[in-house]
C-alpha cells in the first residue's frame, strides 16, 4: 500500500447548548478515520472539543487546534457558529490548510456554509469515498480541482468499510451508560426509508428504499471485537428493527452474551421479533409514538402507528423497556386532543417517555414547507434547536394557524406531569442513557 505524508485532523465541535454533550464518540468521524488509514494516510487525529459547554473553555480548547495539512470537521446546527470559529483559527495556524466540512447541517445548507465558513470543500451526506477522494488529490497537488459541494455518497458494499477507528478516542471519557457502566455505539446500517416530516434522517440520506444494511457477520465481527471491554452496546441506527434480516443478525448477536438497545418502530414490534430481540439480549428499546392523535400521525408520516400502541405490552412480556417519546404542537393538537392523547398513551405499559414540541429541522419537509401544515416559523437561529437543552430548556420555532408557541409550551408542560403523575419515568430518570 502506498504510504502517504499528508497529516489529516478530524474535528468534532461542541454544542454549549446541552447539559452533556460529550456522551459518546463521533462514529462518522471514526469511520471516515479508519478509512483514511486503511488507504494509506497513517498521520490521522481525532481532536473531540465536546465536554467544554462552558464557552470560555471552548474558547480555549479552540486554541489548542492541532497543526495538520487538512481538516474534516463536522456540523450540527447547533454547534454551527462553533465550527466556523474553528475554521477561523485553522486559517491562522496553517493558512494553506484544507479545510472540509460535513455532517447535517452542511447537507442542509452546502452552499450557505461553503460561503460563510472559509471551507475549501462542503461533503453532504455520507462522507468516507468523498473525503477520502478529496485529500488523495490535494496530495497529487490537484487542490484546485476539488473545491466547492461534493455529494457524498457510499459507492461500496457497506460490509468493505473498515470498522471505526476507536484507539484514537479517550473512550473512558465518554459518558454514555446502562446500569452505571460504559456503553459502546454502533450502527448496523444507514438510512431510513420513511418520509417523516419532521425527521432530520431525510438530510442525510433517508426517505429511501435504498437503506443500506450490514451483514449479519460483519456486524458480529465488529461486537466480537469490543467484547472483551463491554457488556452493553448502543445501536444509533434510525430503523434497527426494520432490517429485513433481522432476525439472522440477531441470532447472531445472542452468541455474544451482550446486551444492547436499539430504536425500533411500533410496526415491526410483533411477538417474533419481540422474541428474537429479547433472546438477542436486548433490554431496551425507543419508539417514536409522537402522537396518539391518527391526524397527526397520517400528516408526519407515521400512518403506520395507528392502532398499534398494542406491541408494547408485547415488547414488554418479554422483559424489554419501552421508551416512548411525543411531540406536541401537531397540527390538529388542541387541549381536548392532548388530554385525550396523553392519557392514552399513560396507559400503554411505556415505563420511560419525552416530550418535545415539534421542530422544522434544516432539511426536513417541515423546514421547506412550513405552510403546507399550517405553520410559521419565528426562529430562525438554528442554534437553539435543541430539543432538550440546559435544564431541560427546549426550542419554540414556530406558530400554527390554530395555536401559538405558548399553547404548545403549556401541552408540553400538561403531558408531561400526566405522564410522571401515571408513574411514568422522564428519560431523565431511567438508567439508560
Amino acid at each position: 500500500m502506498q504510504s502517504r505524508n499528508t497529516s489529516i485532523c478530524l474535528i468534532n465541535p461542541p454544542s454549549s447548548c446541552v447539559e452533556d454533550d460529550r456522551v459518546e464518540p463521533h462514529l462518522g468521524l471514526l469511520y471516515i478515520a479508519s478509512t483514511l488509514k486503511k488507504n494509506g494516510f497513517s498521520d490521522v487525529m481525532y481532536f473531540d472539543m465536546t465536554g467544554n459547554t462552558d464557552k470560555h473553555q471552548v474558547r480555549e480548547k479552540i486554541c489548542q487546534v492541532p497543526f495538520a495539512d487538512a481538516y474534516g470537521i463536522t456540523a450540527f446546527s447547533t454547534n454551527y457558529d462553533y465550527a466556523k470559529e474553528i475554521i477561523k483559527r485553522i486559517r491562522i495556524i496553517n493558512p494553506s490548510a484544507y479545510v472540509i466540512i460535513g455532517g447535517v447541517h452542511a447537507t442542509a445548507f452546502p452552499t450557505a456554509v461553503l460561503r460563510e465558513s472559509q471551507g475549501d470543500v462542503v461533503v453532504t451526506g455520507f462522507g468516507e469515498d468523498s473525503f477520502l477522494e478529496c485529500v488523495k488529490m490535494l496530495e497529487a497537488k490537484k487542490r484546485k480541482y476539488i473545491k466547492g459541494v461534493v455529494h457524498g455518497s457510499l459507492k461500496h458494499a457497506i460490509d468493505s468499510y473498515p470498522f471505526p477507528d476507536r484507539t484514537l478516542a479517550e473512550l473512558h471519557t465518554y459518558s454514555r451508560r446502562m446500569y452505571g457502566e460504559p456503553v459502546v455505539s454502533m450502527i448496523s446500517s444507514r438510512g431510513c426509508r420513511h418520509h417523516c416530516i419532521h425527521c432530520n434522517s431525510v438530510v442525510m440520506g433517508g426517505g429511501s428504499p435504498k437503506v443500506h444494511y450490514r451483514s449479519a457477520d460483519n456486524v458480529f465481527n465488529e461486537m466480537s471485537l469490543l467484547r472483551n471491554d463491554y457488556r452493553f452496546y448502543r445501536f444509533n441506527d434510525d430503523h434497527f428493527t426494520g432490517n429485513p434480516d433481522l432476525i439472522i443478525m440477531l441470532g447472531r448477536i445472542k452468541e455474544l452474551g451482550a446486551q444492547f438497545r436499539v430504536f425500533g418502530r411500533l410496526e415491526d414490534m410483533d411477538h417474533e421479533r419481540c422474541r428474537a430481540l429479547a433472546e438477542a439480549g436486548c433490554v431496551h428499546i425507543s419508539v417514536g409514538l409522537e402522537s396518539l392523535n391518527a391526524d397527526n400521525l397520517k400528516v408526519i408520516g407515521k400512518a403506520k402507528n395507528i392502532g398499534l400502541e398494542k406491541n408494547i405490552a408485547i415488547a414488554k412480556s418479554f422483559g424489554i423497556t419501552v421508551r416512548a417519546s411525543f411531540m406536541v404542537g401537531l397540527p390538529f393538537d388542541n387541549s381536548d386532543t392532548i388530554e385525550k392523547s396523553f392519557t392514552r398513551a399513560a396507559a400503554t405499559g411505556i415505563e420511560e417517555f419525552a416530550v418535545y414540541p415539534l421542530i422544522p429541522y434544516p432539511g426536513t419537509i417541515l423546514w421547506k414547507h412550513p405552510e403546507r401544515y399550517g405553520y410559521s416559523i419565528t426562529e430562525r437561529n438554528y442554534g437553539k434547536y435543541v430539543q432538550m437543552g440546559k435544564n431541560g430548556s427546549t426550542c419554540y420555532a414556530m406558530n400554527h394557524k390554530n395555536f401559538s408557541e405558548k399553547d404548545v409550551q403549556g401541552w408540553k408542560t400538561y403531558a408531561e406531569q400526566l405522564l410522571i403523575d401515571k408513574g411514568i419515568r422522564h428519560m431523565r430518570e431511567s438508567d439508560i442513557n
